[in-house]
């Protein structure tokens, strides 16, 4: 199974919202100036990996998913927050359904910012040694005393 990255969650977050929304642009890398509204900014805050037992690790993706709407008034962001809570609820990472936790909204500055955390395990890959090569046996009888 290959490994899962914290961009492939990033990438199934964005494949959410674009099959859920998909007359709505998502950006992703910064807020530029001047922003077309309705779109979506998808910014991953600080992912955690934490070790839990050998090679096991936990990693904690919080998310904040900000919505410029096209007109002003908190109903339409309402509305937006829940069709989010849907739409975000799972997302597909590398074959698999992840499920959102935590999942919370707030209006700041008139936009829509809703939070979901996408945990995971992750295995460290084992390192593989190089095998023996060769060896050089010698066969012999020893006479002893």
């Amino acid at each position: 199974m290959p490994q899962i990255t914290f961009n492939d969650v990033r990438y199934g977050v964005n494949a959410a919202l674009d099959a859920a929304f998909f007359d709505i642009p998502i950006h992703g890398e910064e807020i530029k100036q001047q922003l077309n509204p309705p779109c979506f900014f998808v910014k991953l805050l600080e992912p955690m990996h934490t070790r839990e037992l050998g090679r096991r690790y936990q990693r904690v993706h919080p998310f904040d998913v900000h919505y410029f709407a096209p007109a002003r008034g908190n109903d339409n962001m309402y509305t937006m927050a829940e069709q989010l809570t849907s739409a975000l609820q799972t997302i597909q990472v590398g074959g698999r359904p992840i499920r959102g936790t935590g999942m919370r909204f707030g209006i700041i500055d008139e936009v829509l910012h809703f939070f979901v955390d996408y945990t995971l395990h992750v295995w460290e890959v084992k390192a593989t040694h190089p095998k023996m090569q060769t060896l050089e046996q010698k066969e012999g009888i020893k006479w002893g005393n």
